[in-house]
């Protein structure tokens, strides 16, 4: 949500206005509702986290103040909103699973019974019907649940390009070659290695080569000067057969791009998160920058994967969230105007050279390299 500074002459009339408001409710009520002075900074959906205890409860709050709050997306600071209090139903949008239109016949209060009745029709609700958001939240939180049961996905985890030391992963092996025969001519430099074929590959350091052992392959991306080399991982294979002499035969169980001969193999590390443990929103968060974004997209989307540079000494760990932030400049007077959010990053793998993350929501694709951003919630 946007927000900016109201006038000053606005705001005194805005908060004398709730207060004959709320002189009005009778004594029970007045001491049953509660009241929040806007910050800078503030939110219909960080309120609704605060004091509701779910951040898609903020439409409560909206409609309890649509005095005040003309457009929920602009929220001023000195504002006085409502947090608790009865709420009224509001109409909305046609169609809507939660409370489907009445077209029964119904007498209006006072008219006669006899003759044509006239027909009752039940408005349609918006998004900020409570009925329509107690079941649009109760299939989100549904969904949720279902997929995923910690902050980070073992496959965003696996997937993640990072940042390891200037000289590269230390022991790595080789991808050597496929078992199978080459009918057409080519050689494996030439075709990527197939879903499920059989390859050789040479044992990294670690890695004892017992049957079902899981390797993780990988190519080296560009090195980012002054932080170190980027590691993409490419694939895993699963030791089909005990090594001999350092060398196993292996399958190839996923590809996360094309997988070639030569490319290179480390030990497969798995992440490890308490279930049900998610990041808490905090202020004035690590500060740190862009370094990398996969591939060199024009307009990275969700689940793109990026590299920042602060890292494990910094305080990041998995499940962390950063959120990048766009440099506004300054107004015509020369002050600086506040930066402007475009989009939130999960965390997924940390090392000591650097952060990766994966893209969870954005407001703007307008990233590049060098950007500022900001960690914005912590796991405990």
């Amino acid at each position: 949500m946007r927000r900016t500074h109201r006038s000053p002459i606005i705001v005194p009339l805005a908060a004398a206005g709730l207060a004959l408001a709320l002189s009005s409710l009778p004594l029970a009520a007045q001491e049953a509702v509660r009241t929040h002075t806007v910050r800078r900074g503030d939110t219909l959906w960080d309120l609704a986290q605060q004091y509701l205890g779910d951040p898609f409860r903020w439409p409560e709050i909206y409609r309890r103040n649509t005095e005040t709050v003309k457009d929920p997306h602009w929220i001023y600071p000195d504002q006085v909103l409502i947090i608790s209090g009865d709420v009224a139903p509001t109409p909305g949008t046609p169609a809507d699973p939660a409370q489907p239109t009445d077209t029964t016949a119904r007498p209006a209060p006072g008219a006669q019974t006899g003759g044509q009745q006239p027909v009752y029709v039940q408005k349609p609700m918006t998004i900020f019907n409570p009925d329509r958001f107690r079941v649009v939240r109760g299939t989100r939180e549904a969904l949720t649940l279902r997929s995923r049961a910690s902050a980070v996905r073992s496959g965003d985890y696996l997937r993640a390009p990072f940042l390891a030391p200037a000289e590269g992963v230390a022991g790595s092996g080789k991808l050597d070659a496929t078992t199978s025969a080459d009918g057409v001519g080519l050689t494996l430099t030439k075709r990527p290695v197939q879903l499920y074929e059989r390859v050789y590959v040479q044992l990294p350091s670690g890695a004892a080569g017992t049957v079902d052992e899981r390797l993780m392959l990988f190519r080296y991306g560009p090195d980012v000067v002054g932080e170190g080399k980027i590691v993409i991982p490419t694939g895993v294979v699963r030791v089909s057969a005990a090594a001999q002499n350092g060398r196993a035969e292996a399958i190839l169980l996923t590809k996360f791009e094309d997988v070639y001969a030569g490319q290179e193999v480390m030990a497969l590390d798995t992440l490890t998160l308490r279930p049900g443990v998610f990041p808490s929103r905090v202020e004035f968060g690590t500060r740190t920058t862009l370094l990398w974004m996969y591939d060199e997209p024009v307009l990275p989307g969700i689940g793109h994967h990026l590299i920042f540079g602060a890292g494990s000494g910094d305080g990041l760990m998995p499940g962390d969230q950063i959120t990048l932030q766009r440099d506004m400049g300054v107004d015509t007077r020369g002050v600086p105007l506040p930066p402007e959010d475009i989009a939130v990053v999960q965390v997924t793998r940390v090392t000591p050279q650097g952060t990766s993350a994966v893209i969870l929501a954005e407001t703007d694709g307008g990233m590049k390299i060098g950007m500022a951003a900001r960690v914005t919630a912590k796991m405990p």
